[in-house]
């Protein structure tokens, strides 16, 4: 739970979290205790509310965020310039463009931002 509901700059911030906030509002409703199961498990739950937006960014193919964001994440503690110049062909103006300091790491990049690279990818590859 605590990973489908991080926000960027966080460790728990990844691909869970840009995939399923996408297209869906997440809102935590409350903790669970462990001693409300039988047997005791050793953490506590979370119980989550899943709501579709009616207003989600568009994208051609749902499987391009998921190759940015898999490209991304693959070495998280590494800077995006790698990944980065491996899907935009080495290209630092489409980084300056879009506001992306190259030297920063996957999860400081906020959803919106994996967003509008997705749909720069698809316009680049269709």
């Amino acid at each position: 739970a605590d990973r489908i509901i991080s926000d960027f700059n966080t460790k728990s911030y990844g691909r869970l979290t840009i995939l399923a906030n996408w297209r869906l509002n997440i809102k935590k409703i409350c903790d669970v205790s462990p001693v409300s199961f039988q047997p005791k498990p050793k953490i506590y739950s979370t119980v989550l509310f899943f709501e579709p937006k009616k207003k989600f960014f568009s994208l051609k193919n749902s499987k391009n965020l998921e190759k940015i964001t898999r490209i991304f994440f693959m070495h998280r503690r590494k800077m995006i310039k790698k990944p980065f110049f491996q899907l935009f062909d080495k290209d630092k103006k489409l980084a300056f463009e879009m506001g992306i300091n190259l030297n920063y790491r996957p999860q400081n990049l906020d959803i919106q931002t994996y967003l509008d690279l997705t749909k720069k990818y698809e316009n680049l590859t269709s």
